[in-house]
């Protein structure tokens, strides 16, 4: 009796097992449409946006899509709906695969509905939707994003996916455009004591742009020519309590981003004016090892925030051919000018973003609640007042680990390079 029991229940256990193993709801990756990047602008309709979709085609490139096929990498199109949740039934009235945000990389906002007090109502649809990731990158293009979808024409990936991955992670890890992930926005928005940096974008080239140094521009400054896609990822757009105020260029980012400690940087490369001769610049690599030692005295008239920036650098060009190998005088020279340029340029980001921008452009705020015993303290401190009228130093704390070789002066009449 007991042995029958036994195989009873092991036949039962069986039966559970391929009924929870069935694959009724088992979707076809050929029989989605994946919609990778989404862009949202303002609708000559009243209470309706703007939806562009650029759908991913899977199969190209792949194995299973094989090297002769002849589907479009993409497509592209744009209508105006209710919303972009919704959007995804309207879509299909010209798209004959389902529409899945499962693979969405990148949500792109026209400057125009970015600077929308509405434009919160419009992207906080995507905590409602399941498929959506919040590490999705939230962008701000200079154009309208129908125009850029367009527009934007990579040479060296077809695949639109791997091409976002792409430019996305390498201007993050270079400092030139902030890590604006949704998550990062809602949360510093739920917040509402700091501002929010969103990548700036663009797939239009400026008319006759200014030459500047590497890390100066917006998207659309840079004058590059040649076989290449016109796109550009450099700079941000600050948001405040969910609205766009303004912009930074792609210097002013790395700043903030090396400010930043839950953005990680890998390196940085950049110039600085050498300190021997005049109109000259010294190529370094910066790299942050630790984290920035913040202190803060929040109980006088006047908040003192005091901010320590670890960070080392390498010496990668040497324009006046100086010794600072075998000399710790010229050493101790570098060094100084490049702790005095360093802190001049954070001198000047944190008068802007006190007196223009009136908000700290990334999450200062949080250093700032340890020094209060409760919640009520912290917000009858009121950090949102108190910001702009704080007292605020940056030391950096420069530790360079490589001065490079010194070559021999070519012989000429030409200056050394």
């Amino acid at each position: 009796m007991k042995k029958t029991k036994i195989v009873c229940k092991s036949l039962l256990f069986l039966a559970t097992v391929f009924l929870l193993s069935g694959c009724w709801d088992r979707k076809e990756l050929e029989d989605r449409a994946y919609v990778i990047g989404l862009g949202l602008d303002h609708s000559k309709a009243e209470d309706k946006i703007k939806v562009t979709m650029l759908i991913g085609n899977p199969e190209v490139g792949s194995v299973q899509g094989g090297g002769g096929s002849t589907e479009k990498p993409r497509e592209i199109l744009s209508f105006d709906a209710n919303d972009f949740l919704s959007a995804k039934s309207t879509a299909n009235v010209v798209i004959s695969r389902q529409i899945s945000y499962d693979l969405l990389k990148i949500i792109v906002v026209s400057e125009e509905l970015a600077k929308d007090p509405k434009f919160v109502t419009w992207i906080y649809d995507a905590l409602r939707d399941r498929e959506i990731r919040l590490n999705a990158h939230l962008a701000v293009s200079k154009e309208k994003p129908s125009d850029y979808f367009q527009n934007s024409h990579p040479k060296m990936e077809t695949r639109p996916h791997k091409y976002f991955d792409y430019m996305i992670e390498h201007g993050i890890d270079n400092g030139l455009i902030p890590d604006s992930t949704l998550f990062r926005f809602f949360k510093t928005t739920n917040r509402g004591t700091d501002l929010f940096l969103a990548m700036y974008t663009t797939a239009k080239k400026g008319k006759n742009p200014e030459i500047k140094s590497e890390d100066e521009y917006t998207a659309g400054q840079l004058n590059a020519t040649g076989e290449i896609d016109h796109t550009q990822f450099i700079g941000s757009a600050v948001f405040k309590d969910g609205v766009m105020i303004d912009k930074l260029n792609g210097q002013e980012t790395r700043l903030v981003n090396i400010l930043d400690d839950t953005t990680e940087i890998r390196e940085i490369l950049a110039t600085y004016k050498d300190p021997f001769p005049d109109n000259q610049k010294v190529a370094v690599r910066i790299m942050k090892t630790e984290n920035n030692r913040v202190e803060m005295n929040l109980k006088g008239p006047k908040p003192k925030i005091h901010i320590t920036l670890p960070v080392q650098f390498e010496i990668l060009t040497n324009p006046s051919r100086t010794d600072y190998a075998k000399s710790k005088k010229n050493q101790e020279i570098l060094k100084k000018s490049l702790i005095d340029q360093t802190e001049t340029l954070y001198e000047y980001l944190f008068k802007k973003t006190q007196t223009e921008l009136k908000g700290a452009p990334y999450p200062l705020s949080i250093y700032s609640r340890k020094y209060f015993g409760t919640i009520e303290e912290f917000k009858k401190f009121n950090w949102v007042k108190s910001y702009p009228e704080a007292d605020i130093t940056v030391k950096a704390d420069i530790q360079i680990i490589d001065y490079g070789k010194v070559s021999k002066t070519p012989k000429g009449k030409g200056k050394a390079s």
